[in-house]
Parts: C-alpha cells; sequence; structure tokens
C-alpha cells in the first residue's frame, strides 16, 4: 500500500502545475482518494462502506492542483474570493485544503466555500503538452542530416 500511495502521489504531482514541496499533500490526498475506490477484496465495496458503515459522496472529488477561489467575508471593501490551490481534504470538518497564494495570506487554509475551476488545470496540462511535443518536433529537425 505504501507503494501504491507513492506512485500515485507521484503522478498526481506530475500532473498538476504544483510544487513537489506538496508531496505530503498529494500523499494525503491519495489516501482519501483509496479509501473510496472500490475493492474486490471487500466485494466491490468501498473502506469507507465498510468501517464506518455510509455510503461514500462522490460529489466533492476536484482535480488536485486546480485554482480554486475561496470566498471571504473579511470587510465591505476587501475582495470577496482569494485565489488558492487545491491541495486535499480536511480530515474531521466539511472542507478543502487549500495554499493560499495571496502575498497578504499566504499559506494553508481550510474552507468550505470555495468555487474550484477545473477546465483551468486541464487547459494548462493540455498546453504543457502541446509545448512538449512542438519541441520535440523542432529538435528533430534540427538533429536531422541535410
Amino acid at each position: 500500500m505504501n507503494r501504491t500511495l507513492c506512485d500515485k502521489g507521484q503522478s498526481m504531482l506530475s500532473h498538476s502545475c504544483v510544487s513537489k514541496d506538496f508531496w505530503a499533500e498529494a500523499i494525503n490526498t491519495t489516501y482519501y482518494l483509496v479509501n473510496r475506490y472500490p475493492s474486490t477484496s471487500i466485494e466491490f465495496k468501498t473502506p469507507f462502506e465498510v468501517w464506518p458503515g455510509s455510503p461514500v459522496d462522490y460529489s466533492n472529488l476536484r482535480i488536485f492542483g486546480c485554482p480554486a477561489y475561496a470566498h471571504m467575508r473579511d470587510g465591505k471593501l476587501e475582495p470577496r474570493a482569494k485565489k488558492c490551490i487545491f491541495l486535499g481534504y480536511a480530515t474531521g470538518v466539511k472542507g478543502y485544503r487549500l495554499w493560499c497564494t495571496d502575498k497578504k495570506t499566504s499559506g494553508l487554509i481550510i474552507s468550505r466555500d470555495v468555487t474550484f475551476n477545473e477546465s483551468a488545470s486541464l487547459d494548462s496540462q493540455r498546453e504543457k503538452a502541446i509545448a512538449k511535443t512542438d519541441r520535440g518536433i523542432n529538435d528533430d529537425v534540427r538533429n536531422t542530416p541535410q
């Protein structure tokens, strides 16, 4: 199981725009997700169903590393949302673990009132893949004998 968690966490880090400094957050999110996968050893139930006995709710699952906007109520003239990066799920409370990228309040926050922009992370992955293939084609063209 340790290898499974490490491999899945490494995969999540490599497919997101998150720094490798957040590897512990990726492993923690992987642990959360693995407990919600159906398993053949327990008759295609999830460990979460077997242990607490309640059905699994998949509506709160989000893409690791996607941009998120935590809604704040700091004051009348302050911004209503802070841009963050989604890092995982909070334990013990209904909320999301977010890394706030704002200069004033940078750090980890837990918020329940969040809007996610999952399509932005997918678009950035597509742009990275296109850039890699373009570089590969250009390198091949430069290296071909004429």
